[in-house]
């Protein structure tokens, strides 16, 4: 027990100091859009986007007027989109608001790339 303390402590103050250098925030996922990969309670490390991102396959946060939600890029402008669209969806089709239903996602819309989950400490992972 000791051990997973010390653990998160340092989790903690690494991000805390990554986020004091540069833009990282931190997200709790709410619902199952993102089931299997994340689940309800889960808190991800954001960092905010670079040039060149997002890319395919990347996790972005998304903000959208009431809240903000997390995603996986499917298809980024790739000439069927215009350049500052992309194309995003829930792992868990079913139970996902996403492109499929709202079509494209603009970048200025996205804020940020899903860089790791912290928390639970048993399920930590880096993306």
């Amino acid at each position: 027990m000791r051990r997973r303390v010390g653990i998160a402590a340092a989790v903690l103050g690494v991000f805390a100091v990554a986020r004091a250098c540069t833009r990282w925030f931190p997200v709790r996922v709410e619902g199952t859009s993102m089931v299997p990969t994340l689940l309800p309670g889960d808190f991800l490390a954001v960092r905010a986007l670079r040039s060149g991102e997002p890319r395919a396959e990347q996790l972005v946060v998304i903000r959208t007027a009431d809240r903000e939600v997390v995603k996986r890029v499917v298809h980024p402008h790739d000439g069927t989109l215009a350049t500052d669209e992309y194309w995003v969806e829930g792992d868990n089709a079913e139970a996902s608001t996403d492109s499929r239903t709202d079509g494209p996602v603009l970048r200025d819309a996205i804020v940020g790339v899903v860089r790791a989950r912290y928390k639970p400490l048993r399920s930590m992972r880096r993306f």
